[in-house]
């Protein structure tokens, strides 16, 4: 469906190097990395705003380079939204479509239709400027939706909402990707998004891309320290692993792995869902992991709530909010944290 083959492009003193990568029809890809390290660009190039400086843009097998933007079967949500504010909900997302000065008719069938899919029907007679940060995403989505183009491109869409509305859009994305069974290109620097919505995870830095490949392949087996510390911040360090006591240390914290070169530095990362919490030490038990800390930190989370322990290194719980509050934890309490071997990720550094 969409295929960037070595794309070079330079704004300024950034350079965007060597893009190449393939996203299947259906496939929904999210390309996650700080600011400024040319995921907008990417965007950009993709639509016919950029013309890249060496390489090829493919969509559906048809070399894009020289494509005018407006004929390019491609739908985009740019951060800002662009909607017209003098214009009320049903003109901004009947607009790509009387720009190519289609039927009255036919105009009002397809909008109606995206309308109602979107189920803001009620809102097309509404002024832009009188509506809430989620309802005017879902006007923009409807805009790009409504001329029925297979690719849509999603640059930041969230990141100016507020926690309640982002989930209800994520959770709209992800309807929209299954039901319309579109392919996506989903720019952001919040690896929540990714994790939710993808397929696949790319990783770009720098204007490189660093990785690609699946959810699991990149959460677990990140290709680098960067990649790593930029996609798991929690539960991520250095160890050293000791062949004689057959364990990874890091100050008095150790764990038991197997397989390593002794004495050398690896990066461990301990997923937090793989952290039962205990007031209770556990032995009779196949998680041979059992560590006694004190609780530092609760944070309530969209996927539960996570708990800091410190026990010489930090790490973090995430539990249920059920199971969270039937265990009345609360800052400062001491608690037990159990893991097994074979929920840790070890990778060289």
């Amino acid at each position: 469906m969409l295929d960037l083959k070595n794309i070079s492009l330079k704004k300024g003193q950034f350079h965007l190097q060597d893009i190449s990568f393939t996203l299947s029809e259906g496939e929904y890809l999210t390309m996650v990395g700080p600011t400024g390290s040319g995921k907008t660009m990417i965007l950009d190039t993709v639509i016919g705003i950029n013309r890249p400086l060496s390489g090829e843009v493919f969509i559906q097998g048809k070399a894009m380079n020289r494509v005018p933007l407006q004929d390019r079967p491609v739908g985009i949500v740019y951060q800002n939204l662009y909607l017209f504010p003098h214009r009320n909900v049903f003109d901004n997302i009947a607009f790509p479509l009387s720009i190519k000065k289609m039927p009255k008719k036919l105009i009002e069938k397809k909008v109606g239709e995206t309308a109602a899919f979107l189920r803001i029907s009620d809102l097309l007679g509404r002024s832009i400027q009188n509506l809430s940060g989620g309802e005017k995403q879902r006007v923009a989505l409807a805009r790009a939706l409504v001329p029925e183009r297979p690719l849509l491109l999603l640059d930041e869409p969230l990141s100016a909402l507020d926690a309640i509305t982002k989930w209800e859009i994520m959770q709209e994305l992800r309807r929209i990707h299954r039901e319309k069974k579109l392919t996506v290109l989903h720019v952001t620097h919040d690896i929540e998004e990714a994790l939710f919505l993808s397929d696949k995870i790319g990783v770009i830095i720098q204007g490189e891309l660093k990785q690609l490949g699946t959810v699991e392949e990149v959460m677990n087996r990140p290709a680098g320290e960067e990649i790593g510390q930029l996609i798991r911040k929690d539960n991520l360090f250095k160890m050293v692993y000791d062949a004689q006591r057959s364990l990874l240390c890091k100050g008095d914290f150790c764990l038991y792995k197997e397989g390593l070169e002794d004495r050398h530095e690896y990066l461990v990362h301990i997923p937090p869902e793989d952290i039962i919490l205990s007031h209770e030490a556990v032995t009779a038990s196949s998680a041979r992991n059992c560590f006694k800390g004190r609780i530092h930190s609760v944070i309530y989370h969209n996927l539960g709530v996570k708990v800091g322990v410190e026990a010489g290194i930090r790490l973090v719980s995430l539990l249920t909010r059920r199971s969270f509050h039937e265990m009345e934890l609360e800052t400062g309490k001491e608690i037990y944290f159990i893991f097994k071997s074979n929920a840790v990720g070890v990778y060289g550094v």
